[in-house]
């Protein structure tokens, strides 16, 4: 008996995950619309601190709102989404960690493309000396 009261607490356990609702992002379209998102706040931070007559508020706002036509949503379904995902770490982990993961593969990537230097290509039709012959 007492077994089988610690089995259907371990199966109430396990299955407690919380689940996405329909009205909020999947984490894949969460995880593309975050990266957007913080990019834009990369693009307007450095235009920020770079010229003087930026006006950071108003460029922050023009270019979120960008992302979300770009993704084909509203203000209020990416704060709904963003707010489900802030209370529910377990599922905001991932996200973020995908999100980290990607940044320094791109980082990476942009080092290993600066260094790389192709081989060179011989333009010049060289002929392999010939032997001499001895007779």
């Amino acid at each position: 008996m007492k077994n089988l009261v610690i089995l259907g607490l371990f199966t109430v356990l396990l299955s407690c995950k919380p689940t996405v609702p329909k009205d909020i992002f999947p984490p894949e379209k969460m995880q593309v619309v975050l990266w957007d998102v913080l990019q834009a706040d990369e693009i307007a931070e450095y235009y920020s601190t770079t010229d003087s007559s930026f006006k950071q508020f108003e460029k922050h706002a023009d270019y979120y709102y960008k992302v979300f036509a770009l993704h084909k949503i509203s203000k209020e379904d990416f704060k709904r989404s963003i707010s489900f995902y802030q209370n529910h770490p377990a599922l905001l982990k991932p996200i973020l960690d995908s999100l980290q993961h990607f940044s320094q593969r791109l980082h990476i990537d942009t080092i290993n493309r600066k260094t790389y230097k192709p081989p060179v290509k011989d333009t010049m039709k060289r002929k392999l000396p010939v032997p001499i012959r001895r007779v």
